[in-house]
């Protein structure tokens, strides 16, 4: 395992140098992208197929994404999670995709399609999902089936949570047996507070690499993205992963062109080229994250996707819920409480 995630990747040589070492010189499509979220191969094939070399440059949390592109930085391509669009669209962060120059789209499950805006214009087009669980080393924990494992101080020490404020409150919302997008501030404040005070008390960390420290044996039990609890069992095969009863996070990352975007031209080029069903199933067991790409899985190309824990059943998703992000006046008090909850 390359020690990456999502949500992380290293900085030894920072983002910049990062960059210009992938890239190789000569023209080049310039993506903001999570971590380790883009199989080498495809980047191989997408420059023999049009002589243009990718670079990368990474963040961790979608403000960084947000806060970026409001700023004007020049990338071709980014990698928004869903729930940011509606924020990035109403900022005039990205540029509309014409439906023709995608016909890469007809590849794609129904069930993920592209993201229309009220304008009815595409603004972006689907690139890996997933689900948000827990992962467990089986050999130290018993199968969990509540989010309430992770307050359990039977585990102290050995438990994580994702350093980011939507997924920790998340974890606690779904434990207390709220709704994610829960607007009842009275209850964030009185109930689910309480709840992350105590559990920061018996946490190894929050943090932004979960599947690392599982991997290690540094922690037995974690919130964690699917695939990348997945990618980790390979070093430690004991490693399992679950959709707890009360449900989980269901969230889809997107492809999308910046208004800033230097090769517009290019990056509508390479989004079709990530639609291609070949393409896409090398991303998929290489990333091992769930595709919405119907034609490579009804092509056999996705090695997958038969895995119930990465590709949901029916009665499963009904379990499975998409963040709002608690946008307007919940938001502010999320974010008081989250600032609370580092300083304790």
């Amino acid at each position: 395992m390359s020690g990456l995630s999502r949500r992380t990747f290293h900085r030894l040589l920072g983002a910049g140098a990062c960059a210009t070492a992938c890239s190789g010189g000569g023209a080049s499509l310039a993506l903001y992208n999570w971590g380790d979220y883009l199989a080498p191969e495809v980047v191989e094939r997408f420059t023999a197929a049009t002589g243009f070399r990718i670079t990368q440059d990474y963040y961790l949390a979608e403000a960084e994404l947000v806060a970026k592109l409001g700023s004007g930085a020049a990338y071709d391509v980014v990698f928004p999670i869903d729930y940011v669009l509606g924020r990035m669209r109403r900022r005039a962060l990205l540029v509309p995709l014409a439906r023709d120059k995608l016909p890469g789209l007809a590849n794609l499950d129904p069930q993920f399609g592209p993201w229309i805006a009220a304008d009815n214009q595409i603004y972006a087009v689907p690139y890996l999902w997933g689900t948000t669980g827990i992962g467990y080393d089986s050999d130290h924990v018993e199968a969990p089936t509540s989010w309430k494992a992770l307050f359990d101080p039977r585990h102290a020490g050995k438990i994580s949570v994702i350093d980011s404020k939507g997924d920790v409150f998340d974890q606690a919302l779904l434990a207390a047996g709220m709704d994610i997008n829960s607007t009842d501030k009275p209850a964030i404040r009185e109930r689910v507070y309480p709840m992350l005070r105590a559990q920061k008390d018996i946490l190894r960390a929050y943090d932004s690499n979960p599947a690392r420290a599982l991997a290690a044996g540094d922690t037995w039990i974690a919130q964690i993205d699917s695939g990348d609890l997945f990618r980790a069992q390979k070093q430690r095969p004991s490693l399992r992963y679950v959709i707890p009863e009360e449900g989980a996070v269901l969230w889809v990352d997107y492809l999308a062109i910046p208004a800033t975007a230097p090769l517009p031209g290019v990056a509508v080029r390479f989004i079709d080229f990530l639609l291609d069903p070949e393409i896409a199933a090398l991303n998929a067991n290489a990333l091992r994250f769930a595709t919405p790409n119907l034609a490579a899985i009804q092509r056999g190309l996705v090695a997958d996707a038969g895995d119930l824990a990465l590709y949901p059943s029916a009665e499963t998703r009904k379990k499975l819920f998409v963040s709002e992000n608690w946008f307007g006046q919940t938001e502010a008090v999320v974010d008081e409480l989250w600032l609370e909850l580092r300083r304790a």
